[in-house]
């Protein structure tokens, strides 16, 4: 769904995604699918990460795939089914099938790519990094959760077996495969939810532990992972269990059954994930104070993250203390009035509403257009509906009552004090 305000814009105040969302230092358990890197994965996985290329010249399939077939044929003949050279072919005849849909065909040439690599180029050869990236496209678009969850995991495994699990190059596919497990998170793919959150959790901590142990605890680049360790611990905190009947997945790669153990390990996060969060913004903010390049007023901007957290965990008190500091260190740190405004001058929604969707072509679809207040605590009050469509759509209008209702938001500020805001217009719509 779509939000567009009609009066007073609500800002979105604490953006948790699975590609910009990380915070915090919490270690990572013993048992992590991080520590169990010394075999690979039972069943490889095809799912994408990154976006298909476009060819900048479309052949029509039958040309295409036909010249592909041909020339793989013609070179098997001359060198033997594992001939040097057989493997980029059969990647651009799986790139071809990929384009035009026949994704289960691609994921094989892709496979059968792989072999002929390993075969020419050893079991740990990171030219089969493509081709590992390629199956997990089609098996995204296959809707093959679980064998693209296994396939991201093998990327890990091979980056450590060629690299070291703590070697600073390790670094881009820890990013890569944090981020989808929070992804999939958010998004509800695959079986076990809890899983995800885990290991998100303890991939942000290994970053946060390579960059500190690389380039110094007041590193930029640490920054990112702690803002995926908030993320994390902020989904643990609010984890409310399976939207279905769980089952377990080999999210690590020592197989059987670990879910009393896993879940076990589930109680134990969300019991710090408060803690774990705020350790997190609390050295985002130290990062910032001790860089010299760090942006300007970048350690303030921090801190109001700090007042959001408090207030995403119902500790007003303390929020209200933090956004008070935060406003000032603002103005004493050379941020712009209009930097400053962005942040306090109108209430933001914490994290994010739910039911909301930036797509403005949804606007023609279901919507429920509502005034309200909030006041200085941060909460809404005086809801009311102004209109709906269709009309007699009672389900969707109590969903926005109760979004609403729950909703917690960073109130307006004025002179460093938070103050009430009326007469909020905001449009929802429902895809």
């Amino acid at each position: 769904m779509t939000q567009t305000d009609t009066s007073n814009a609500i800002a979105i105040g604490l953006m948790f995604t699975a590609s910009a969302l990380l915070c915090g230092s919490v270690a990572a358990e013993e048992n992590s699918a991080l520590d169990n890197a010394k075999a690979p994965p039972t069943a490889y996985i095809e799912a994408a990460s990154k976006p298909l290329e476009k060819p900048k010249r479309r052949l029509r399939r039958s040309v295409a795939i036909d010249e592909y077939r041909q020339r793989i044929e013609d070179m098997e003949a001359e060198h033997g089914a594992y001939g040097a050279g057989i493997d980029e072919q059969l990647m651009g005849l799986g790139h071809a099938l990929q384009r035009h849909g026949s994704h289960e065909e691609a994921i094989s040439q892709f496979r059968r790519a792989m072999l002929i690599n390993r075969v020419n180029e050893g079991l740990y050869s990171l030219n089969q990094v493509p081709m590992i990236e390629r199956i997990i496209e089609s098996q995204v678009a296959l809707n093959e959760w679980e064998g693209a969850n296994d396939n991201h995991q093998y990327l890990f495994w091979l980056h450590a077996k060629n690299y070291g699990e703590k070697d600073p190059r390790m670094l881009p596919i820890i990013n890569q495969l944090s981020s989808w497990h929070l992804q999939a998170y958010i998004d509800e793919k695959g079986a076990t939810m809890f899983e995800h959150l885990i290991n998100a959790t303890n991939l942000y901590a290994l970053a946060v532990d390579i960059i500190s142990n690389n380039f110094g605890a007041n590193d930029l680049r640490l920054v990112e992972a702690l803002r995926g360790l908030k993320a994390s611990n902020y989904y643990l905190a609010t984890y409310s269990g399976e939207p279905q009947e769980a089952i377990v997945i080999n999210t690590g790669f020592a197989g059987g059954n670990m879910s009393n153990e896993r879940r076990a390990q589930l109680d134990h996060y969300r019991m710090n994930s408060f803690s774990s969060g705020k350790t997190a913004i609390t050295k985002i903010m130290d990062v910032y104070q001790k860089n010299p390049a760090s942006p300007p007023a970048a350690s303030a901007k921090a801190k109001v993250e700090l007042g959001d957290w408090y207030m995403l965990f119902n500790k007003w008190h303390s929020a209200r203390k933090t956004y008070g500091e935060a406003y000032h260190a603002l103005w004493d740190n050379g941020a712009t009035n209009q930097e400053i405004d962005e942040i306090f001058g109108r209430p933001a929604a914490l994290p994010s509403l739910p039911l909301l969707d930036e797509d403005r072509e949804a606007l023609a679809n279901a919507y429920v257009t509502v005034s309200y207040d909030v006041t200085a605590f941060g909460k809404a009050r005086n809801i009311r509906i102004l209109s709906a469509q269709p009309e007699d759509k009672v389900s969707i209008r109590s969903r926005v009552r109760n979004v609403l209702k729950r909703a917690k938001f960073r109130p307006r500020f004025e002179d460093g004090e938070p103050v009430e805001t009326k007469g909020i217009v905001q449009r929802f719509v429902f895809d």
